[in-house]
This record gives structure tokens, C-alpha cells and sequence, in this order.
């Protein structure tokens, strides 16, 4: 039996590893009958039944087989962007954002990311905090954490202002 974590850490059939005797003696051949995948659940998680069979000189045949167990339970490794500071544009008090998290996965393949707060959205003055997710085809999972900090970089405009007064001395003024 052998246990791997990703389909492309199946080895390739290998007759050497099969010994074989028989009563009579003389030659016995060791061939690969095939595999079997069964308990598929994903990509990187199922079962290969392997079949090899040992023929004597009389044409007399016995199999065995090798169960190969592949179970990806790893997590990808995810990568959140640096914490990003954006400032509001002339009139608004908001700012959309773009970013994008990177991860690897140790079995290769799709994988698909989640966030919070949608990249290319629209993000308030203030401090947010986006956690990112990215999860591989065997629905193994990792998050990170990163900050999107809005800054309201405009003055504000005086709509309105007291007119000028004359006021004589010795007089109250409002």
C-alpha cells in the first residue's frame, strides 16, 4: 500500500517491484493488468487499485494488487497584497479598490479565491479590513487578512458666510 498527497505523485507501474515463484520452476512473467480509481471525490482524493499478474511457462496465472491512497489535505499557501491607503476622489467619499491575493497549491491545479470585500468596490473613509480565501479543487482552504484605509484628502467648501456689518462703537454686534 502507499499513500500520496496529489495524483501526480502516483508512480508509474513498476514489474520490478513484483516477485513471483512457482513449483515448477522455469520462467514467470510479471506484467501490469491496470488500475482502477474508485472513492473519487476530487482531483487529488480517491483510491487506484493496481493489478499486477505473475504467468508461468503453462500459461498458470496468479494477480495481487497495490492499493495507492491519494489524499490532498494540504491547504494552499495564501499571499494577501500589502495593506493599501487610497485617497477619495474630487467629490466623493468613497474609493473603489482593485487588488488580487496569490496563493499555490502543493497539487497545482485551479485555485479559487474569495474576499470579504470585493476587488473593484467601492470602500469608505475609514479603515476596512478584507480577508481573502483561496481554496483548491479538493476544497482545502486558507485565509489572510490586509487593510484598505480610505482617506478623505478633500477641504472642505464654506457654503455659507455672515454678510459684513457696521457696528458703531459702544453697540452690541450678533
Amino acid at each position: 500500500p502507499l499513500t500520496v498527497s496529489c495524483a501526480s505523485a502516483v508512480p508509474a507501474p513498476n514489474i520490478a517491484l513484483v516477485t513471483a515463484t512457482d513449483n515448477c520452476g522455469g520462467t514467470i512473467t510479471i506484467t501490469h493488468i491496470g488500475d482502477v480509481i474508485t472513492n473519487q471525490t476530487c482531483p487529488n482524493r480517491f483510491t487506484l487499485t493496481r493489478t499486477y499478474r505473475a504467468t508461468d511457462v503453462c500459461g498458470n496465472f496468479s494477480e495481487c494488487t497495490q492499493v495507492i491512497t491519494v489524499n490532498d489535505n494540504t491547504a494552499p499557501v495564501i499571499t494577501c497584497p500589502a495593506n493599501i491607503t487610497v485617497t477619495t476622489p474630487f467629490g466623493s467619499c468613497v474609493a473603489v479598490v482593485n487588488f488580487a491575493a496569490t496563493a499555490t497549491d502543493n497539487c497545482g491545479g485551479a485555485i479559487t479565491f474569495t474576499y470579504s470585500h470585493a476587488p473593484g468596490s467601492a470602500f469608505p473613509i475609514g479603515v476596512t479590513t478584507v480577508t481573502a480565501t483561496a481554496t483548491d479543487a479538493c476544497g482545502n482552504s486558507s485565509s489572510c487578512n490586509f487593510t484598505i484605509t480610505v482617506i478623505d484628502a478633500q477641504a472642505p467648501v464654506i457654503t455659507q458666510q455672515p454678510t459684513n456689518r457696521t457696528v458703531c462703537v459702544g453697540q452690541n454686534a450678533t
